[in-house]
């Protein structure tokens, strides 16, 4: 289209009520406009064009041949336009849009799974990307803006960023059955000096937190195998090749099945907090901030 036809949608719109009401006065009032503004509008209209749209008479104005044309088109531009404003209208409510989450390991084998179920079937138009990574990779990312939500470990700190409590995840000792040290209710990082012990990737907040406790108490982890992903470790410890310490998330619903046996870790760095964390809530997306305000939600019971 030449640049001096441009059109705007609010002189279209007040052509085609011009039309439908065949007056020119009640076509101002229907769209809210001065007569004077909308007779302006129209002869601004018609110049862009380069055609008479309207034939104005005592009882008010008919298309012109030129004016039939345009109406033809007017129907589809129009039901464009409100599929335009439902759309963008649902992406501002949160009814529709995408959001990024990255996770650490304890949030998937844990309470996420259940949470999502709620989340999804109530937003079906929002998609959501979901990444397991480790909790240092996730507070880059969501600084970073790769990821608009993290769900990663309340022990990495997370500068610049908003921060939620999300979940508190007990750890506790996993051991293979009839190991020795069953014979104790409850275990502490010291009880674990010199026992074959199956850790996880040295990049886990979980295994610098091991690490960082054994060496506090005075101790050094005897790490026999390292491997990534709670199943591994669970694997592991069921064939006999060391004990671990695992989210109670992850040791509870496996340890009948995997004939696993758990003692509770008596320590206060046990009880281990899950953190959400996001840029400034302000620069959220409405989905994204539906989400945060799900996850957020007290846990029932």
């Amino acid at each position: 289209m030449h640049p001096d036809r441009r059109l705007d949608p609010v002189s279209l719109r007040l052509f085609r009520a011009a039309v439908d009401e065949r007056s020119l006065a009640q076509a101002a009032e229907r769209e809210c406009i001065a007569l004077s503004a909308a007779s302006r509008r129209i002869a601004e209209l018609e110049a862009r064009l380069g055609t008479v749209l309207l034939r104005r008479h005592d009882r008010g104005v008919t298309p012109t041949a030129a004016g039939e044309a345009l109406m033809t088109h007017l129907g589809t531009l129009f039901d464009l336009f409100d599929r335009i404003g439902a759309d963008m209208d649902a992406f501002a409510s949160g009814a529709r849009g995408h959001v990024r989450l990255q996770v650490n390991m304890s949030a998937v084998s844990g309470f996420l799974p259940e949470a999502l179920a709620g989340f999804m079937p109530a937003h079906p138009r929002i998609r959501l990307t979901l990444e397991e990574r480790y909790s240092e990779e996730i507070r880059h990312a969501v600084q970073t803006g790769v990821a608009d939500i993290g769900l990663l470990s309340g022990t990495v700190p997370t500068p610049g960023l908003h921060r939620l409590p999300w979940r508190e995840d007990r750890l506790m000792v996993v051991l293979p059955e009839e190991h020795p040290l069953l014979a104790r209710e409850a275990l502490t990082i010291a009880d674990l000096d010199g026992v074959p012990f199956v850790g996880q990737p040295a990049e886990t907040a979980l295994q610098k937190l091991y690490r960082q406790r054994a060496a506090a108490a005075g101790i050094e982890l005897n790490e026999r195998v390292n491997v990534s992903g709670f199943d591994g470790v669970r694997r592991m410890v069921q064939a006999g090749l060391g004990l671990a310490i695992l989210p109670a998330t992850a040791a509870l619903p496996y340890a009948a099945a995997m004939r696993l046996a758990l003692r509770p870790l008596a320590e206060d760095w046990a009880e281990r907090p899950l953190v959400l964390c996001t840029r400034d809530p302000r620069t959220l997306s409405a989905a994204a901030r539906l989400l945060v305000a799900h996850l957020t939600r007290p846990a029932p019971g």
